[in-house]
């Protein structure tokens, strides 16, 4: 049985272009954002899981309750307030189905969420507390988001850091490198794309030793079609994808986060199980496995919410 798993931040619509030949541009609007994805995406496995964050009392806010609620997502902590809109993010892909990003966000509903609004024991009835970097750009929701990790750490949850770098919402001239450090310090499992690496910290070698010594038990740092490594204590692995057409990878990291998270909520009923799952290698590329299928999967499809896969497609 599934044990439940907290996906937390930003839920927001991306307008997604699709490819055309020639004339204007169509946006075609999507539920989605990282955390959302994720949230989603376990669902659609069978998992237990809640959002929780806030969105716009708005048809956007409205479109995206629904839908979650839809998928089998617990809403029932997700915010809807008048004081800001629902965020957005137009997203346009190239040949390769590769993204570029322009993000709708100044004081939007996301950014405007705060500890004191998640009851103390919506995070003590979770196994797994999810979040990425995207809710660290400012400061009141930077503070809430690091309040909302410590807390779900003492209550016992295994917390997952999916560092989903976006430069462009950053405001100019700040350094996202410590903020998202901190964080992933904060971490049992943190997941950076090799890109997101290289932006933030160089071609560091000794940063996945630095992380597991600063407390992180699980690092994944992925790498598009090319193979990802996983770091713990004592040892290490590189795994090979599936290979798949690029058709949009918008929802990939998320859904690699989903399928791994679901394993786990399965596998691990809490932080204190982690490093014993740790220990059977064949679990761990097991799990990783599966999350590369769910990714694999992913791509092939446009969109975020409606490309993750369900369970049916997966077995076998």
């Amino acid at each position: 049985m599934s044990a439940k798993v907290i996906a937390f931040g930003e839920a927001l619509i991306d307008m997604l272009a699709r490819p055309q030949a020639s004339g204007p541009v169509n946006f075609i609007a999507h539920p989605g954002g990282a955390p959302a994805n994720v949230a989603v995406g376990i669902a659609k496995l069978g998992g237990k899981v809640s959002f929780l964050g806030q969105v716009g009392q708005d048809m956007f806010g409205d479109s995206l309750v629904e839908t979650m609620v839809g998928f089998g997502v617990d809403t029932s902590q997700m915010v809807q307030t008048r004081e800001a809109h629902t965020a957005l993010a137009f997203v346009s892909l190239d040949a390769e189905g590769e993204r570029s990003f322009a993000f709708y966000r100044d004081r939007s509903a996301d950014l405007l969420y705060r500890a004191e609004q998640c009851p103390e024991a919506f995070l003590e009835d979770a196994a797994i507390f999810h979040c990425c970097s995207n809710t660290l750009t400012e400061p009141g929701i930077r503070e809430a988001h690091l309040a909302l990790m410590a807390r779900a750490r003492q209550a016992g949850c295994m917390v997952s850091f999916d560092v989903n770098y976006r430069h462009n919402l950053w405001p100019e001239g700040e350094d996202a490198r410590e903020p998202i450090w901190s964080a992933m310090a904060a971490s049992d499992l943190v997941k950076i794309s090799r890109e997101e690496l290289e932006a933030l910290y160089g071609r560091d070698e000794s940063l996945p030793a630095r992380l597991l010594e600063a407390g992180v038990q699980l690092l994944l740092v992925t790498d598009g079609g090319e193979p990802l490594e996983a770091h713990w204590a004592g040892a290490s692995m590189r795994l090979a994808p599936p290979q798949a057409k690029v058709v949009d990878s918008t929802a990939a990291g998320d859904s690699f986060v989903a399928g791994l998270l679901h394993r786990l909520a399965i596998e691990v009923p809490g932080r204190a199980s982690l490093a014993s799952w740790l220990e059977d290698r064949k679990r761990v590329e097991g799990g990783l496995v599966f999350a590369s299928r769910c990714g694999a999967l992913t791509v092939s499809r446009y969109g975020a919410f409606e490309a993750l896969p369900m369970a049916a497609e997966l077995e076998g």
